[in-house]
């Protein structure tokens, strides 16, 4: 009897875990609006190219971009520099903790994180 009990709940188990469906998401790229921020005195610079900073309310940094492909302004986050190095550049962390370097596309030239996995 247990076992008929134990493979019944198995069974039904399975089938709810089964029957979850998916769908995509759709979203404008998060939900910031890039042209909310107060532009700083201060710049960001990558491979000798330089941005300005703006700042939001609560204090976090980003470089605002135009997209090549839609011609819409997004934001590309600054996080904090460390005193580590990789490849010649200096390694940021974010507020998540994750840590990245600022590089160039090659694709429209606008920077961006390359994340990196501390070791």
């Amino acid at each position: 009897m247990k076992k008929a009990i134990f493979t019944l709940v198995l069974a039904l188990a399975s089938v709810a875990l089964s029957a979850q469906t998916f769908s995509s998401k759709t979203t404008s790229g998060g939900g910031f609006d890039a042209d909310s921020g107060v532009l700083t005195a201060e710049t960001f610079i990558v491979d000798g190219q330089s941005y300005p900073l703006y700042e939001t309310e609560g204090g976090s940094k980003y470089m605002k971009l135009k997209s090549a492909r839609t011609g819409n302004s997004y934001a590309v986050w600054i996080g904090t520099a460390t005193e580590y190095m990789f490849e010649g550049r200096t390694v940021y962390q974010s507020k998540s903790g994750s840590y990245c370097v600022y590089v160039l596309s090659a694709n429209s030239g606008n920077p961006y994180p390359k994340w990196l996995e501390k070791n």
